[in-house]
């Protein structure tokens, strides 16, 4: 039998005293355990924060859906440069001529003329070619002219027998503020098309035209073309829904310190905006209204009450993501490549195909080959037991597949949704250079002449008269007649009267 370490207690009171001694022992080390509990918890938690820091320091435009400008000096630097040709810098040899238009002899100010001298050195008469000058156009801006300013002059008179007072009558056309129709369709334009903020559209007023209104008088006006753009605002809206294939997309918008969303739907010749207090399905419901066509979005669950069957999701967004997944170490990063990889072949396929369509039939069967590896690679992330992340993201992926391959139904269908992602740009660049809106009229104000404005510059229509002719039939309180041409697209379009 082994020795004790310690003796037993040959009385009662050892006995007791040992007792104690060993619940105290017992007590200490159950403290310690619950300590390590807690100790192990901290640890797993500050694990899971460490993981979120690392992948967020290294989240860029190239592997998420944050913009380029928000990439540091390092990630900027990291951009893959792209391969020189090796030929020099410019046109090259065999490329189609450009060069500036000489304007029309009915278009020139003022004609200078010179001739050579009229005898040779040898003595002879020098002929000249009347027919074939060399011209040469010098192309300045005049000064601008004064502003119009019209005065009127309303009298009153009082009657010689009874005394009653009679005033001049106010004509429905004379506008009750100190703006007239041109002055508010360039506040329009230069806040909707150049992205100023009121305070630089006062002073490019007083700098061009010598005219100085507050910036309480510039934000009336915007909102008094509000209601006046609203028919061209509701045509492109009703015009986008009916068409067979559209992109959405959507971005912050700060009214004061609280967070809106602009929405917008765009297919290649028209886009509508909408402002919106949600981010979620209904917002998206309200943007596209009847659209029976097909939409192009980004992953984002908002757009999913339309039947997968109608959406393409963009493969710009899924290589970013993909990109991002094999940055991982492990199996995760394996899947991530393998992804990767497909999905830049079948961009590349399909950009293939569009160069040289004749090859129809062995472009989907690659792209039909490919589609299988794609769903074997999402079928060995959901397996994956050592990446929680990466395999949350295969099995939501795997949910959501078929709509990657809708662009197989119609030939119309882009890859990308790198349309909705230009046409929301300028406002982004805007929200950037001036201040939130402060009230449910700047709500209004930017989505309709950013849809407005935006469609005209796409069916290449004088932005300033177009304007011009909606302020001038809205300060006359006439009906707006003036409608877009859609559904044809030319240079410079003359305007529809409804």
């Amino acid at each position: 039998m082994p020795a004790l370490a310690h003796p037993l207690p040959t009385t009662l009171d050892e006995a007791h005293q040992l007792i104690v001694r060993q619940q105290e022992r017992i007590a200490g080390l159950e403290k310690q355990a619950a300590r390590v509990v807690v100790l192990e918890q901290q640890v797993e938690t500050l694990q899971k924060q460490l993981e979120e820091l690392v992948a967020k320091l290294g989240s860029s435009s190239r592997n998420s859906s944050k913009p380029p400008s928000s990439d540091s000096p390092e990630q900027r630097a990291a951009r893959p440069k792209r391969k020189g040709s090796g030929r020099p810098h410019g046109g090259q040899p065999g490329h189609p001529r450009h060069e500036r238009a000489l304007y029309p002899p009915e278009q020139v100010t003022r004609t200078e003329q010179y001739f050579p001298e009229s005898t040779c050195a040898c003595g002879g008469a020098v002929a000249v070619d009347w027919e074939n000058p060399y011209r040469h156009q010098v192309t300045d801006i005049a000064p601008p002219p004064p502003p119009e300013v019209t005065e009127h002059q309303f009298y009153h008179g009082v009657c010689q027998s009874c005394g009653n007072q009679h005033h001049s009558q106010w004509p429905d056309w004379v506008p009750s503020g100190q703006m007239g129709a041109g002055v508010i369709a360039w506040i329009v334009v230069l806040a909707g098309q150049f992205r100023l903020s009121m305070r630089q559209t006062q002073l490019l007023l007083w700098e061009v035209w010598q005219v100085r209104f507050s910036t309480g008088a510039i934000s009336k006006a915007q909102g008094k073309s509000i209601p006046w753009m609203g028919p061209l605002y509701r045509q492109v809206g009703e015009h986008v829904r009916g068409q067979a294939v559209c992109h959405a997309d959507e971005t912050r918008h700060y009214r004061g310190t609280n967070t809106y969303w602009l929405w917008a739907l765009a297919d290649n010749t028209v886009t509508y905006f909408m402002t919106h207090y949600s981010r979620g399905k209904a917002a998206a419901d309200a943007l596209l209204g009847s659209f029976t066509g097909y939409l192009v979005t980004d992953h984002f669950s908002g757009y999913g009450n339309v039947p997968p069957e109608r959406r393409q999701l963009c493969w710009a967004h899924l290589i970013r993501h993909f990109r991002k997944m094999a940055g991982r170490c492990g199996g995760g990063g394996m899947v991530g490549k393998r992804l990767l990889l497909i999905a830049c072949a079948t961009v590349r396929t399909h950009h293939r195909w569009q160069q040289h369509p004749e090859g129809a039939a062995r472009y989907r069967r690659r792209i039909l080959r490919l589609r299988r590896s794609f769903q074997a690679t999402l079928s060995l992330g959901e397996a994956l037991d050592n990446c929680k992340r990466t395999r949350n993201q295969c099995k939501h992926l795997r949910k959501d597949e078929a709509m990657c391959w809708t662009f197989l139904k119609d030939t119309r269908i882009p890859l990308t949704n790198n349309r909705a992602e230009r046409v929301i740009r300028p406002y982004v660049q805007w929200r950037k250079t001036s201040f939130a809106s402060q009230s449910a009229q700047g709500d209004r104000f930017r989505p309709t002449v950013l849809t407005v404005l935006g469609t005209a510059r796409q069916l290449g229509m004088d932005m300033a008269t177009l304007m011009r002719y909606v302020c001038s039939q809205g300060l006359a309180h006439k009906p707006v007649a003036v409608r877009f041409p859609l559904g044809q697209v030319c240079t410079r379009k003359p305007l529809q009267m409804a």
